[in-house]
């Protein structure tokens, strides 16, 4: 008994790019570059992980949160940021008691 079998090919951001610049009819190759270009530009920009000693988000907007815990291990949450002037700033899926390394916003 055979199997068919299905391949997918997951597509690079810059794949992507290029097929949405066709989608929007741009034709010419200079004009497609550049639509590819400002593409890549948000994307990079949407999935830049801020530092939280440079730059914070708005109080209490859910981000996406990297988190040290406890004993050093690396995890990822959705978390807020409250400047409250008291204790840790942060809260991490209902908890306050984690160290925050880096912070993006949910896109």
């Amino acid at each position: 008994m055979e199997t068919d079998r299905i391949i997918i090919y997951m597509k690079t951001v810059e794949e992507k790019a290029r097929e949405a610049s066709n989608d929007y009819g741009i034709d010419d190759i200079q004009h497609r570059a550049m639509f590819a270009s400002g593409y890549l530009q948000g994307y990079a920009e949407a999935m830049r992980w801020r530092d939280p000693k440079v730059e914070l988000p708005e109080n209490g907007e859910p981000v996406i949160v990297k988190y040290m815990t406890a004993r050093g291990v690396k995890k990822y949450g959705i978390g807020k940021f409250f400047e409250l002037g008291i204790g840790n700033p942060w809260t991490i899926e209902g908890t306050t008691g984690r160290e925050v390394v880096g912070w993006r916003p949910i896109e």
